[in-house]
């Protein structure tokens, strides 16, 4: 600008004679010297204005230049935008420099309104990651920092790979790579990112190809931690897949599995074999050391089964006492009866529970695909059915399903569905059998039998249909009925002076544990006018090994109604002394495996000696069951025992046949003819009139 003042200051001379300066004095040195002198002044001045007014306003825009480039430069580099903006130029003219002022100003206005997005993507809890196509990363979000705990600049050029776990690297890699080759966005399955302490933490991550977006120019990932998504998702199928007292597969995984191997041997002809196994003695254990002590018992068998089994093959818990194990492979049907016998040996050892060693008995049930295909039924059922034969054939084995397996049990089945419509139909029937006073052979009492007398089978064994009522819970109805029919036959036997003989009537442990017995037994004696001391109720040894607090107070119970309580089979369950002086029992009555050997087994005779001694010591009537021949009658009385019963003394018969006046002697016997008072009639079955036919109940159903 001053050599523009300087130039004009030269060529004002020849100017200024146009303007009408002579020439002689615009040609004089000093007048040139002056106009040189007043350019450079003016373009010196011009000059100086310039850099105060303009160059000062340029400066500051210059500065809010500089300063906005550096943040923006800086927020790309470590994605914190919070410094990318400057304070606003004042304008203060309408001139291009406050136009320019304006321009940077609405330029700052735009920055700032990106900054709202680049705030939520700022705190968004998803990861943004901007990778290259082999995966390094040239951008990332804050957020990196609270989900895996690096500073986002300490990621800017490293492979995302790297915080893969090696386990899903592959899956991660054949995902990105397949978006850069076109494929559409997708979201990849769970894969472990390490954490900045080293652990792991479970994400998903959803990959988008914006390499064309020249704002981003790069793969973009949006990663997700779903680490509590994933414990919760674990939590609920252990809870779905799993027992929670032994860890061990339930039933629902055990048949996923099991339908897996069934589809894989139709497919492939791979077989597979199950094992059922069910505890003999839980229950025991239960009632004496309690449920925790039976849990303990749960847990030391569930690990001894699972010692005798392959790293591959499935070992589950079905329900309370019931286990399978799950065999697969081309040599499962071989291996599988080596692999009962090795749990057999196993759980032969006692267990240690609660400071007791107790023994846990198994009963196991075979079966293969071969031999379940065969029936036609699953291999799961098969196993069941051949682990009822085992448990119902001696316990503490193990028995291989054959297809008469699944016949006897289809019968079973049919026999069951056909006792439940027994009571209504009227099809149940009570025999009496005579208890004989041996000394007089005379008929003092009878014992009550049920007889099933079924439309199509005939005359149905009590040992074929009384196991199905007690697992069916028709025991409870049944000995209800029981109940009622033998008082009102006891009644009509009764003399009209409150005599006559005694009726005795079985209940079984299910019936006796039911809450409504002893009101059953007062609604019997009340409908049939019998005298309370005619009636005895047999109870069994193994009762004793329930609930003693509850045994006792139910016992005594009954005996106020008046009522006596004989222990039946004494000898050949829980045989205590113990139990004879805290019950309040009447009558004793000699299991018939004593009896049988008593004319030649001095074992046996002394047995029942020592029986009869106690009977007298503690003031017990003693009875003497299943007397065949007249060599036991003998030495029965011999020893002294007033009471017996058998077929020697007395089949059991209807109420016509067996009434007290009648003549009781077994075919082809030596024995005297049985006497007793006479009585006027046999009282006629009442139906069993609103007896519900799905409740539990029975007697002994068999002489």
């Amino acid at each position: 600008m001053v050599g523009l003042g300087i130039a004009v200051g030269l060529v004002f001379p020849p100017f200024a004679t146009g303007l009408g300066v002579p020439a002689q004095y615009a040609e004089r040195p000093v007048f040139k010297a002056a106009c040189l002198g007043a350019g450079f002044l003016v373009g010196a001045l011009s000059y100086a204005l310039c850099r105060c007014l303009v160059g000062g306003r340029l400066a500051v825009l210059s500065s809010h230049l500089r300063s906005v480039a550096q943040g923006i430069s800086q927020a790309s580099r470590t994605g914190d935008w919070t410094q990318s903006t400057s304070q606003r130029i004042r304008v203060d003219s309408d001139d291009q420099l406050g136009e320019t002022a304006q321009a940077f100003n609405s330029l700052l206005d735009a920055l700032e309104a990106g900054e709202h997005f680049r705030a939520l993507v700022r705190n968004a809890s998803d990861v943004i990651t901007v990778v290259d196509p082999s995966g390094t990363v040239t951008y990332q979000t804050p957020s990196v920092g609270w989900v895996l705990g690096y500073p986002p600049g300490t990621l800017i050029g490293t492979d995302i790979h790297d915080l893969v776990h090696p386990e899903d690297a592959r899956t991660f890699r054949d995902q990105l790579a397949s978006v850069v080759r076109g494929a559409p966005p997708t979201s990849s399955p769970a894969v472990r990112m390490r954490h900045r302490n080293g652990s792991w933490r479970w994400t998903e991550t959803v990959v988008n190809d914006l390499r064309d977006d020249p704002a981003v120019t790069g793969i973009v990932l949006t990663t997700r931690d779903v680490s509590d998504r994933r414990e919760l998702e674990e939590q609920l199928r252990t809870q779905a897949f799993y027992d929670p007292l032994t860890g061990l597969p339930n039933r629902a995984l055990f048949m996923e599995r099991l339908r897996a191997a069934e589809e894989l041997e139709h497919d492939t002809g791979t077989p597979a074999a199950v094992l059922f196994l069910d505890l003999d003695n839980l229950k025991a254990v239960n009632d004496t050391l309690g449920h925790d002590g039976g849990d303990a018992l749960l847990e030391v068998v569930a690990q001894r089964i699972g010692a005798c089994l392959r790293p591959g093959d499935t070992l589950a818990r079905l329900a309370g006492d019931e286990f399978a194990v799950l065999l697969g492979g081309p040599q499962s049907g071989e291996m599988a009866p080596r692999v009962a016998e090795r749990i057999l040996a196993a759980l032969r050892e006692p267990v240690l529970v609660v400071d007791r060693m107790v023994r846990a008995g198994l009963s196991i049930g075979l079966a293969t695909t071969t031999t379940a295909g065969v029936s036609g039924i699953g291999l799961l059922r098969a196993a069941d059915i051949a682990m009822y034969v085992a448990k119902t054939s001696g316990k503490g084995r193990c028995e291989v399903f054959q297809p008469s397996h699944h016949a006897d049990h289809l019968d079973r089945e049919r026999l069951q569905a056909d006792l439940y419509q027994a009571l209504e139909r009227q099809e149940l029937v009570l025999h009496y059998q005579p208890i004989v006073d041996l000394t007089p052979r005379r008929v003092t009492g009878y014992e009550a039998l049920v007889r099933w007398e079924h439309p199509t089978r005939g005359m149905v064994p009590p040992v074929q249909f009384i196991t199905l009522a007690e697992d069916s819970g028709l025991i409870v109805p049944i000995g209800r009925w029981i109940l009622r029919e033998a008082t009102r036959q006891a009644a009509a036997w009764q003399q009209s002076d409150g005599r006559g003989p005694r009726m005795s009537v079985n209940v079984s442990v299910r019936q006796f544990q039911h809450p409504d017995l002893v009101d059953d037994v007062t609604e019997a004696l009340r409908a049939s006018g019998l005298a309370p001391d005619r009636l005895t109720l047999e109870i069994t040894e193994s009762l004793f090994a329930e609930d003693t607090a509850g045994t006792t107070q139910k016992l005594e119970a009954l005996k106020a109604l008046g009522i006596r309580l004989a222990l039946d089979d004494f000898g050949t369950g829980y045989s205590s002394l113990s139990y004879l002086r805290r019950f309040p029992i009447d009558v004793l009555k000699i299991d018939k495996s004593f009896v049988h050997g008593i004319a030649t087994c001095s074992e046996d005779r002394a047995v029942i000696g020592a029986i009869v001694a106690l009977g007298q010591i503690l003031d017990l009537v003693l009875v003497a069951e299943g007397i065949e021949t007249a060599d036991e009658l003998a030495a029965l009385e011999q020893l002294g025992v007033q009471y017996g019963q058998g077929y020697h003394l007395g089949r059991p018969a209807p109420p016509q046949h067996a009434s007290p006046g009648a003549e009781r002697r077994r075919s082809g016997s030596p024995g005297a003819a049985l006497r007793s008072a006479p009585a006027p009639r046999a009282a006629t079955a009442a139906p069993p009139g609103g007896v519900d036919p799905v409740r539990g109940a029975t007697t002994r159903g068999h002489a």
